[in-house]
């Protein structure tokens, strides 16, 4: 999800890396998914660390569970570290790309301990394929991965759905808003929302693949590896939170 899509938009068009030569092109894809790559792994492991860190697990509970106010610190939060990954000056943009993946990882442990609560996998290892934590990875994984290389291969332009995923995902966001107020707050724990998500998430891998080519340029390899960051996790926080059910 890119974020700053409208304000990059001009001048990313016309010294985007789709000008240049086939060669180029691949070099900065293989940077753009090195990169994610190794965010992952700083992500996922940092998650899985804060899960097991009875102090930090509840700093990270304290974000949410502050309503509003928590929520407004974190999108700060959020959207400073994606604006360091604009920076075209290195590492600045490195650096903004690791805190960003910290800072999700760190958010994203409360979720993981819940799940294996829920599930009963708390003694199992990450490595175990019961585990509903390696599954819903293995799953988001081959979701992210299928609709990536079909991005990347069709000549098909997926432009067009700029618009209708953005309304989409404003429309839910709005909906988790009144969630915290005590609107609908049954609604968000259906499985009808994570469903939504998920697809909404599907449609923006096939968006952000093809725009990172057609409007980043290839300094922006680490905004690219961030936009790519927030389909994946997204997708699997919803993937979790729907294996993780019990009713």
């Amino acid at each position: 999800m890119a974020f700053f899509a409208s304000t990059a938009r001009a001048q990313a068009v016309s010294n985007s890396a789709a000008n240049d030569t086939l060669e180029q092109r691949l070099a900065f894809l293989r940077k753009v998914y090195t990169l994610f790559s190794c965010s992952m792994v700083l992500w996922m492991g940092s998650a899985l660390w804060v899960s097991t860190n009875d102090k930090l697990l509840g700093l990270a509970m304290g974000i949410f569970g502050n309503g509003l106010i928590g929520m407004l610190v974190f999108m700060a939060a959020l959207f400073g570290l994606l604006h360091l990954t604009r920076s075209a000056n290195a590492p600045i943009n490195y650096i903004g790309l690791g805190l960003f993946s910290l800072l999700e990882g760190f958010v994203t442990a409360p979720l993981i301990k819940y799940s294996l609560m829920a599930t009963g996998g708390e003694g199992l290892a990450m490595t175990d394929p019961s585990n509903v934590v390696l599954q819903a990875f293995v799953l988001t994984g081959m979701v992210f991965g299928g609709l990536t290389t079909y991005a990347l291969t069709t000549k098909r332009d997926f432009s067009f759905l700029g618009g209708a995923l953005w309304m989409g995902f404003f429309l839910l966001f709005g909906l988790a808003i009144l969630a915290m107020f005590g609107i609908g707050e049954s609604m968000q724990m259906g499985w009808g929302i994570s469903v939504g998500w998920i697809l909404l998430m599907g449609g923006f891998v096939l968006y952000d693949t093809q725009n990172i080519m057609k409007r980043y340029p290839s300094n922006m390899a680490a905004a690219a590896a961030a936009t790519l960051m927030i389909d994946f996790i997204i997708m699997f926080q919803r993937i979790l939170m729907l294996l993780s059910r019990r009713d």
